[in-house]
Order: structure tokens, then sequence, then C-alpha cells
């Protein structure tokens, strides 16, 4: 005899989603923080350049030789910006690498087994990259490259996840369920900052794998890899979502039909939007903890909260626009395309139009913060853009769809931290060379997202149903 649920278990995949996009982006944006207490080892042990504004607010001067004291996070390390650089960017090599096989392993061995098992993994390395920084920087690389390895196939085994489990009414509830990785960000740099300005920068590590580990136990229990293969949901509920999904979902194994996938513009044009994104939240990821505490004068504990403002306002926003666009879809109000491309003007253009306009605010710590959260907030508008049209193209295989996406968006992680070095070379740099940085964001935010308004479809393809079934 079956249990009786009166929550729908399609909502505890939901959840599930949620949790495990919350999960991967613990290790990809605990980096950014926890740099910033590590780094200033060898000659520089005692001191570090004092932060621009803070020298503008105390002298008409602007040099950017002075130095002050640096509070001891526990053992520095003596890294160029350059070699910092690549400790950022080793995480985004490996996720490239890990991405474009996601949706096959996620199609061959299920969701279910490779985002445990990734996430696990993960865990792990992180903990363990705290005794390779103390060997060398590169062990520490290594140990970054591996956890985006295993972290690129996450994203592709949701969206399979997605295809089997939600009806055509509610995808966009379950794509808002990937704004986990918003309150990831949004809870990890104030906790960063916090821990290791208590216990030291290696906690900043540990803690965060003792969440993952706690989130493997959930996932092991609660989630399937299909309505039919989970222990506890109704026949009726299972019947809902088949007769929901039609004949648009294969219930077989089908081999994805990649010369097709690569010849379709409909595919290049999702590609180009979702790069587009990706470099935008990358700059904001990544290289934001550093302007705020290095340009701006926020200590770590201030970076981290502030810095977790603009994603706090992604996670609201996402979660609502997401409701919006299920309710626009199941009323007909208004076409899917028409959905698809007019939130590009938020997710996509409005956020470049903010991120470039950082570029002319010099050392107004409110307004860049104003700015910010606002261009992460609109960005919420994502869950109906570039996160879902994969699901429109080809739901069968929309998980190798977006793991090829995510194979080019993620070379904006490592292409970001040298473009940001070559402007401020081995300094802090000032607001002005910070400001081509934002620039350049924002323009690809924009010229993308203006792309998509052009050439985007939502149309499904015809190879959806021609894939060679095995």
């Amino acid at each position: 005899m079956g249990v009786k649920c009166h929550v729908p278990v399609r909502l505890w995949i939901v959840v599930m989603v949620f949790l495990t996009t919350y999960s991967n982006y613990l290790t990809r944006v605990n980096i950014p923080m926890s740099i910033v207490s590590m780094r200033g080892g060898g000659a520089n042990l005692k001191t570090k350049e004092v932060a621009q504004c803070l020298q503008d607010e105390s002298s008409n001067k602007t040099t950017t030789n002075k130095t002050t004291a640096l509070p001891d996070y526990g053992p520095r390390f003596d890294w160029s910006e350059t070699v910092q650089g690549h400790i950022l960017g080793s995480y985004f090599w490996g996720y490239c690498v890990g991405s474009l096989p996601g949706g096959v392993l996620a199609d061959v061995l299920g969701s279910y087994k490779v985002i445990f098992w990734t996430c696990l993994l993960s865990a792990i390395l992180n903990s363990l990259s705290v005794y390779a920084a103390h060997v060398h920087y590169a062990l520490l690389m290594t140990c970054r490259f591996l956890i985006g390895l295993l972290a690129g196939p996450v994203y592709p085994a949701v969206q399979v996840l997605i295809a089997k489990w939600a009806p055509p009414a509610e995808k966009g509830k379950f794509v808002a369920g990937m704004m986990g990785n918003t309150l990831s960000t949004c809870i990890t740099f104030p906790l960063v900052g916090a821990v290791t300005a208590a216990w030291g920068w290696d906690w900043g590590f540990h803690v965060l794998s003792i969440q993952i580990l706690v989130f493997c136990v959930i996932f092991f229990f609660v989630a399937s890899d299909t309505p039919d293969s989970h222990k506890f949901i109704s026949q009726e509920e299972k019947d809902f979502i088949r007769e929901a999904q039609g004949a648009s979902v294969s219930k077989k194994k089908m081999q994805p039909p990649y010369l097709q996938i690569m010849k379709s513009v409909p595919f290049w044009i999702l590609n180009i939007l979702h790069f587009g994104n990706l470099y935008g939240l990358y700059v904001q990821i990544t290289m934001v903890p550093k302007f705020m505490t290095q340009v701006i004068g926020f200590d770590l504990k201030g970076a981290g909260g502030l810095s977790a403002l603009p994603s706090l306002a992604r996670l609201f926003s996402g979660l609502g626009i997401g409701a919006l666009g299920d309710y626009l879809k199941r009323k007909q109000v208004v076409s899917n395309l028409f959905i698809r491309k007019f939130f590009v003007l938020f997710s996509h253009i409005i956020p470049g139009l903010l991120m470039m306009a950082l570029a002319l605010i010099g050392c107004n710590s409110i307004m860049v913060i104003v700015l910010l959260v606002m261009s992460m907030a609109v960005n919420g508008a994502a869950v109906l853009t570039n996160l879902q049209n994969s699901q429109d193209l080809s739901p069968n295989f929309a998980g190798t769809i977006f793991g090829i996406i995510s194979f080019c968006g993620g070379t904006a992680g490592f292409i970001v931290p040298p473009v940001t070095a070559l402007f401020t070379g081995d300094t802090n740099g000032t607001t002005t060379e910070w400001g081509y940085t934002f620039i350049i964001g924002g323009g690809i935010y924009c010229l993308t997202g203006i792309i998509f308004i052009i050439f985007g479809s939502v149309k499904e393809q015809s190879w959806n149903k021609k894939g060679d079934e095995e």
C-alpha cells in the first residue's frame, strides 16, 4: 500500500531542485570571498593596500601605495593577482569540461545518481582544499578544477529531472526552483565572512561542506529520477503528470541527435543568451566581493553582508517572476514567444545598463549597492528566458542542450578574472579601472539579449522526437 501524501510529490521535487542548485553553488561562490582573507603573504605579510575610496576620504591624494595592517584570519599566501585569477578561474575550467557530458550522464545513469554523487564528492574536495592551499596554490587549483568538474553535470541533470517531472503549465515553478543558487550566494557571502572573522578562513570551507553533506542525506531519501520510480507518489499524480506531458516527453532512452542540435539556429541563439547571462553574473559573483573590499573599502563581514543583498533580491524576484510566467501561460494571456522575449528586457538588457552605470559613480558606496541590487533583482527574470528556453526547444534533450550551453557559458568564469586583472594589474585597482570591467560585462549582457529578442525561438524542434531510441 502506498503512502498518501497531501502535498504533491512533484512539489517535493521542486524543493529538491532548489536545494540541489543551492548546494551546487556553495562551492562555486565561496572562494571569491575566502581568497580575500587568504592572500597577502610573503613580503606583504603584515600590510595591505588601503582601498582607493578610503584614501579619498582621508586625503585629496589618490595614491594606491599606502598600506594598513592585515587582520589575522589564519595563514596567508604570497599570491599575485594573476595567481589569484587562476585560482578563481580553475573551478570554471573544470565546470566547462564537466558540463558537456552532463545531460548524457543524467540520461544514462539517471539524474538521481548524478546529483547525489557529484554533490557528495564536492563536499569532500571542498574541505580538502584547505590543506591543498598550504601545500601549493597549484594543488588548490587542482581541487578547484575537480570541484568544477563535478559541478558541471549538476545543472544538466536538474534539467533532465525537470523534464521528467514537470507538467508544462508548472515548468516556471520548477525552473524557478533553480534560484536555489541565488540563495546560496546570498547566504555564502555573509556566512563565509562571519565564520572567517570568528574562526579563520579554513572554517569558511568546512562549514559549507557540512551543509552539502546534510543536503545529500535529504536528497537520498526524497528524490527519484521519474514519477514512476518514486516510492511514495500516488497513481493519481503519476497519471496527471503523464497526461499533462503528452507525447513531448519520451518514456524511452533516446540518443541525442548532436548533429541536428549543432545545426539548429534556435539552439545557438539560446547559447549566446546563456553566455551573456553567465558573464554578467560571474562579474558580480567572482569580482564584486574584491571590488567591495579592495576599492570601496568595506571590511570582510561588511562586504559579505552587502554582497548578499543583490542575490537576495534576485531570489525573490526569480520566484515571483517564475510564478507569473506560469500564470500567463496557464491563462494564455500572451504567447510563449512573447513571454521569453519580453522578459529578456529584464534578465539581460536592464541589468546590462545598470552594470555599465557602475562605471560612472566612483566611490559612492550607497549607489554601488543600489545599482547592484537593482541589477540582480531584475535578472531574476532569467527563469523565464535562458534557464527555460531549452525546455521549449526540446524537452527530451533539455539536459543535453543545457550541458552544451553550460560548457560555453562556463568559459565566462575563467575569462572574467584575467579581463579584470588586465585593467587593475597587481594592485587593488581604482574605480576607473574597475569601470572597464563593468562596461564590458554590461555590454555583453545587452548585446546577447538583443540578439535573442531578434532571433530567439520557442518552437519545439523537429529533432526532439527523432533521437535514435535504444
